[in-house]
Formats: C-alpha cells, structure tokens, sequence
C-alpha cells in the first residue's frame, strides 16, 4: 500500500493549526526549498502539506489528480453562501501537546515566508469528549478503521493512490441565538440528540438537519468522507474549521449540492445558525508522491 503522509489518521489530535497560503513570485527551487524546510520532522507534531490545483501544475507538471479542481462559491435559493476563496497551499499541523504543535508552526512559517503570503492562521483544539461550541458530538459519523481509509485515500491503481482530496472552510457560529433556541429545537438542527449524542431515526429525523443533509449516498454509493477539522475560537471570533479528506473530491461537491438544496430544495437547517467564510479544495498527494514532487 502507499504510504500516506504521517499522522493523517492519529487521533485525537488535540492541538491543530490549519495554514493556507498564496505563494507570491518565487523561483520552483525556492519554493520547494522552502517547503522541504517547513516539512522537516518535529517531534510530538504532525505536518502534512495539501496543493491547489494551480500549485500542484506549477510543482508536478508531469501528472495530475483526476478531480482535482478550485472551489467555486455556491449559493441556495435562499441565499444562503458557500464562498470560494481558492488558496495555493494548506499545511495542517497538529499533535496532542501545544507547544509541540507550535514549535511546528514557528517552523513552517519562517520556512515559507519568503515564498508565500499567509491567508488563514487559525488554531484549532479538541475537547476531551469531542463537543464543539454547540454543545454536541463532533464527527460522531466519522468512518473507523479500515473505513476510514477506505473513504480517506484515493485507492491503489488509481492516480495519486495514498493521496487525499481535503476541503478547508472556515465556518462561525451564530452561537447566542443557536443556544436560545430549546434544546429539542437544537436537537433537530442537527439531526441528534444533545447530551446522548443518538442520532435520530426514520420519521424522528428532521429532513432538513445537518444529518440527514450530509449522511447520503449517490447512486447507491456511501458519500463517506473522513472529518479532521476541530473548533475554534477566542473571545470574540469562534466557530467550526471543517477539514475532510475524500478519496474524491465529487463526495464533497455532493455534500455541498445536498446542504444546500441543490435538486430538492431542502437546505440544511445547520446553515442558518452557522455562516461559512472560505473555501478551499487541494490535494494531499501520498508520502513518496510529496518527496518526487519536492524532489523537482
């Protein structure tokens, strides 16, 4: 099998810090030096680096992932807003101590300073029993084991296999408002319970809630995908960074079209206390595809 890029499946994964950058005028030389420096081992933190599609072309000309395109913003009927604010690169950092994960971060970021303007520095933590701002279960529904990989990595025989489609969006919360709401109203937002963390079943799950939205399949097929985003937030800006990895990039466009009523008109009810702010795709190509492409 293909060997992924480290720590994409260790978890819990505490302490995260999600970097998007676009590169600004550098020679290919600089900019792979730059990124061989900001992937140098740390110990105790992970670091895994992901390409938009104009980056990948310009760093590995010599092939392509076959689904591997910008994120176009998309709208509801209602108006309601996914944007695409389309990004070069995105290194993920994370590891279960903070100061492992920052010593990390210092690193990739004076590595790439001379190469690339950063547009999103964001810190993201885990809580011991995985509940966001909310109140709820985080990534309840997140495939396990072997299912995890299966939903996570491009298979082998295919183009990029070990590789990972990723989408990044930067989501906050109308938190005040979400919390006044009672908790049954809560609870069919979300398509679970609150405290028990059940998901709700048959004629009891609201057709518009987040669950019902998001766990679907296309022609029979699972559109499973593998959550690795976290909270977070400080007094005054706090949300949700929603990270997944595909072995398609289609499952994500599935996900979006169903949220956002594309074909039944029915939106997910999450939207309207949750606000998205970016949007991204890249590509995380396998382990020895990283070293070939920053080999030159």
């Amino acid at each position: 099998m293909t060997t992924f890029q480290p720590g994409l499946f260790a978890e819990p994964g505490r302490s995260s810090q999600y970097l998007e950058y676009r590169l600004k005028t550098a020679s290919l030389a600089e900019l792979r030096s730059a990124l061989k420096s900001a992937v140098t081992p740390v110990d105790g933190a992970f670091i895994a680096v992901a390409f938009g599609s104009a980056c990948w072309d310009l760093l590995q000309p010599a092939w392509r992932p076959a689904q591997l395109r910008d994120f176009t913003t998309q709208s509801s009927a209602e108006g309601h807003r996914m944007p695409g604010t389309q990004t070069d690169l995105f290194i993920w950092v994370h590891g279960e101590d903070r100061g492992d994960v920052m010593q990390a971060v210092v690193q990739v970021g004076e590595a790439m300073a001379k190469v690339a303007d950063t547009v999103l520095d964001l810190s993201g933590y885990k809580t011991r029993d995985a509940r966001i701002l909310t109140g709820f279960v985080d990534g309840t529904g997140n495939p396990t084991g072997d299912k995890r990989v299966k939903a996570a990595l491009v298979p082998e025989g295919e183009t990029g296999a070990g590789g990972s489609y990723v989408i990044g969006q930067k989501w906050t919360h109308h938190l005040r408002e979400f919390l006044d709401l009672s908790v049954t109203a809560q609870e069919n937002v979300m398509g679970r319970t609150k405290d028990t963390n059940i998901e709700m079943e048959g004629a009891k799950m609201p057709p518009d809630s987040h669950v019902a939205r998001t766990d679907i399949d296309v022609d029979d097929v699972p559109m499973k995908i593998y959550r690795r985003g976290t909270p977070y937030g400080d007094a005054t800006d706090k949300g949700l960074y929603f990270m997944a990895l595909s072995c398609e990039q289609t499952r994500f466009e599935h996900l979006i079209d169903s949220m956002l009523g594309k074909g039944d008109g029915v939106i997910d009810a999450m939207m309207r206390w949750s606000d998205a702010h970016t949007g991204s795709y890249w590509f995380m190509p396998s382990q020895p595809d990283l070293e070939a492409m920053l080999a030159g």
